[in-house]
Formats: structure tokens, sequence, C-alpha cells
């Protein structure tokens, strides 16, 4: 999944001026994306900062890849969980609630090598990266976490953000998009470099769909029910239908399925 937007040279438009700050962090990159008249732009240096304070702080409590994080002991049974810093505790226990919304196709506490809530934070981080952003004023923007993308306002006046969502394995062109305004937009791939996700049910490889992306207003449960549809496939749609106003876009082979609002 990319976001559509014109290039950082662009014009300004309607006296709206871009501006993309890159964060690295995870081992990855965050594009922050502000759309700001430029006589607000004076302090978004500062709210960057905050944003790159803020995934840091992420990144120390919430990497598995780093042994000595929260997350990372609390995976190896190393630290009990009423000893956690209160954030992991809090993303624990929304991981249940998310667990028992999509009956288990989502479940950190069944993956090899104990609990990992990878597939909720990034877009969790994301939202608050977001959340910090409008704090400061910048209401027009979008972070994206390579992959989970936050939008807020527009893209340019009048006109909302486009997301653009990967075809079939081998296409070219996009499957699908979505535009947007203050939503998220989050995408699971299963392909032939990395069968990452496993069926918690099963401990097998996740057969649902090859890549299934989820538009709603939450970042964090965007992320994880993107991961439980590349699980569930269509069959998915038995608990995603008690989310209203929420839409997704399944990939399978060749074959495309859309609903919800995001993508009519």
């Amino acid at each position: 999944m990319s976001l559509h937007a014109p290039a950082a040279a662009a014009p300004p438009v309607d006296g709206t001026h871009r501006h993309v700050h890159e964060v690295a962090v995870w081992g990855s990159t965050v594009v922050l994306d502000v759309r700001t008249p430029a006589a607000d732009a004076a302090a978004l240096p500062f709210a960057v900062a905050q944003v790159t304070d803020l995934l840091n702080r992420v990144d120390a409590v919430f990497s598995t890849w780093r042994y000595e994080t929260p997350a990372s002991l609390l995976r190896h049974g190393v630290l009990a969980e009423d000893a956690a810093p209160p954030e992991l505790r809090s993303v624990l226990d929304r991981c249940r609630g998310i667990r028992e919304l999509t009956a288990g196709a989502f479940d950190p506490w069944a993956v090899p090598g104990g609990v990992d809530v990878s597939g909720y934070v990034k877009g969790w981080a994301a939202g608050l990266a977001a959340e910090v952003l409008e704090q400061r004023g910048f209401h027009d923007l979008s972070v994206d976490a390579a992959g989970e993308v936050v939008c807020r306002g527009e893209q340019s006046p009048g006109t909302p953000w486009s997301v653009e969502v990967a075809g079939p394995r081998g296409s070219t062109r996009p499957a699908a998009r979505a535009r947007v305004r203050d939503a998220c937009a989050a995408t699971s791939v299963l392909d032939g470099r990395g069968m990452h996700v496993i069926d918690p049910r099963t401990g097998g490889v996740a057969r649902g769909c090859d890549s299934a992306t989820v538009v709603g207003p939450d970042a964090g449960l965007a992320d994880a029910l993107a991961t439980a549809l590349l699980v569930d496939g269509l069959d998915g749609v038995l608990w995603f239908r008690r989310l209203p106003g929420w839409s997704a876009h399944l990939v399978r082979g060749d074959e495309t399925v859309s609903f919800g609002p995001a993508f009519a």
C-alpha cells in the first residue's frame, strides 16, 4: 500500500505547502507528510522532534529485536505482565479484545516464541504520531509507517487523501484506491519473500488471502484486523461486519473483493 501524493517539490496549492519528514526507527522509515500554510510551518520542527521521541519510546518498549525491551522480556518469560510498563499492559488488554472480536484469527499469544504484539503496535504508534501533530496545530497530514497509513484532514484544500492498494501479485496497477479523511489504512501481505503470518489456530502459514487492506478510524485496530483477514479471508466477514463504517479489500490470486464505504 502506498500513499498517493504529489512530489515534494510541488508548488503550494491555495497557499498550502507540503512538508515531508522521514524518521528512521524500527529498522524502517516513518514518513510524516504535513500540509500547512507557510505561516504555520515554524512550529513543525518541534512537533517532528516530539514525534521522533515518541516513536523511539515505542521502540524502546515494544521492539522484539532488542532483548532488553519490556516486550522482549515479557515474550521470553523474564518479565511478568503486572510488572510491565503501563503502555505495554494497555496494549495487551487491547489485543485481548481484538482476539475475541476476530474469534482467534488475531492472537499474539499463539505465535512461535511467546507473546508478540507487533501486529498491533506499528499501526497504534502511527496513530499516536498523528495525535502529536494534531495537538501541535497541524490538521492536514499523513503518517506512513511502512504500510500503516494514518490520514487526517485533507491532502489539499477540498481533496481527501488518496491511498492506493496493491493489486494481485505481479500486477503493476493498484487494485483499488481509497479516498479518506480522518481515517487509517493498514495492509498485511503474504508473499513469496516472507510467508511470515501464522494462522494462530493451526500454527501453519495463513492462507485466507494473499493480501488484506483495512480502512477505519483506529490505526492499531486496522493493523491487527488486516492480519486477521489474511488468516480468515472472506470467512472474516462473519466478525468484520460487527464494525460499522469499516472497509476491507482482499486479494487472493487474480481475484479481489472489496466491501465497506472506503472502496464504494
